[in-house]
């Protein structure tokens, strides 16, 4: 079976709740794609990302844990438009503290980022994780057939998907989507009441997360709830 039947087949078999798409599209990648894990993730800009939704819990932790740092594989795929592969070894070299973290928290040891194919590519991403320290060793015309599938799927239900909220479908109302947002109300605070840039404050915010080994949505939550002090 080629990756795209096997990822067609697996989307077919799972929950047809319009919200939960994003993670039945990540599992149908971990189907046809010789991964562990697999998450998708939305950006407007670089610091505004937004996941989408994972295959596991451990692909969940493994994107937030980079967007918390602010930079690795997956962000510069993005930024750069163009499938990156990195090894343990490099993800060591380039990117030590989310490599770190990746490996004390997961049970991933390399990424494959892509973005996905189609009218989404410039601003949604792939992220394919690898429990093995080589670099996920996946053909470049799988990938592509799969990252287009996926950014097809949701470039659909995005114009034309029946339950919708504000405009948008339903999976960009889910929870996890809404704590990442309110971090950009934490910033917006701190930015108010220390007289600094978004960049900064967020910048800020980032620090005391790593600092308090919280996420940063835990982070953010905690300060929009008056349990810190913004300073």
């Amino acid at each position: 079976m080629s990756p795209g039947a096997a990822f067609v087949a697996e989307l077919d078999r799972g929950p047809g709740d319009p919200e939960l798409l994003p993670e039945r599209l990540a599992r149908a990648c971990v189907a046809a794609l010789p991964v562990d894990g697999a998450g998708l993730s939305h950006a407007f800009d670089p610091d505004r990302r937004l996941p989408l939704g994972a295959s596991d819990a451990q692909a969940v932790a493994a994107e937030q844990m980079q967007f918390a740092l602010g930079d690795g594989p997956c962000l510069e795929a993005q930024r750069r438009r163009r499938p990156l592969a990195v090894s343990a070894p490099e993800l060591a070299q380039r990117w030590p503290v989310y490599a770190s973290q990746l490996a004390a928290r997961t049970a991933y040891r390399s990424v494959l980022a892509v973005p996905v194919g189609g009218p989404l590519a410039a601003v949604t991403t792939l992220d394919l994780f690898c429990t093995d320290a080589e670099a996920p060793a996946v053909p470049d015309e799988d990938v592509a057939e799969v990252a287009l599938l996926v950014g097809d799927a949701l470039a659909a239900d995005m114009s034309g998907g029946q339950h919708r909220l504000l405009g948008l479908p339903d999976w960009f109302h889910r929870p996890a989507v809404v704590a990442r947002q309110r971090v950009w109300l934490a910033v917006a605070q701190l930015s108010g009441q220390d007289g600094i840039s978004n960049a900064a404050a967020l910048a800020v915010l980032r620090a005391r997360a790593f600092r308090l080994d919280q996420g940063l949505e835990t982070a953010a939550e905690g300060l929009l709830r008056g349990e810190v002090p913004p300073a």
